[in-house]
């Protein structure tokens, strides 16, 4: 199945959004057109933009503010949960570590994707990696890197970001956005 969520990342789709609240932006999937949940293209559309406004800051002091403006922001689009349902994307990586459990990506739009850990060392404290064995673990079992995926889960809290973000620079944070995420449900679409 082809997915192109290029549109989520277009800046005049904010727009097209508050003139229909009740309207999302759409994905296409294989030729067919699902809406994306509300939450999800609030979410997508400030990491777009402040990618944008990154890109125009001339110094590091503008970066830093850019940054602390998109975690309000960030945080403003989830509301008060950090967990979500239904969100709509294709799957980037899927790959094991060495005690065999899973590694996954999911990419939300062009430049966002959420994500576990990918190693034990890292995942120490946040559990994000799915465990061999468990009933999503199965699920995964039969789905492939560009499979289009329906996710649930939690966002982790971070005083940085609003949401855990594992890139190791600002410039990977604001323009290619990592989000940490503990995946509950995944779906083949």
């Amino acid at each position: 199945m082809v997915f192109v969520l290029a549109a989520i990342a277009a800046p005049d789709k904010s727009a097209q959004n508050q003139s229909d609240p009740t309207k999302a932006d759409t994905a296409v999937a294989g030729g067919a057109t699902s809406l994306l949940p509300e939450e999800q293209s609030r979410f997508l559309a400030v990491t777009a933009e402040f990618s944008d406004r990154f890109g125009l800051a001339t110094n590091e002091l503008q970066q830093s503010v850019q940054r602390d403006e998109r975690r309000a922001a960030l945080v403003e689009a989830l509301g008060s949960r950090r967990s979500v349902a239904g969100w709509l994307g294709s799957i980037r990586q899927l790959e094991t570590n060495s005690d065999g459990n899973a590694i996954l990506a999911v990419r939300l739009s062009p430049n966002t994707e959420i994500a576990t850990w990918n190693n034990a060392l890292s995942d120490i404290a946040d559990g994000t990696l799915i465990k061999k064995g468990t009933p999503l673990y199965s699920r995964l079992l039969n789905m492939s890197v560009g499979d289009t995926v329906a996710v649930s889960g939690n966002f982790f809290p971070s005083d940085a970001d609003g949401v855990k973000e594992t890139s190791l620079t600002i410039r990977g944070s604001m323009n290619e956005p990592e989000f940490l995420f503990h995946f509950q449900d995944v779906s083949k679409q």
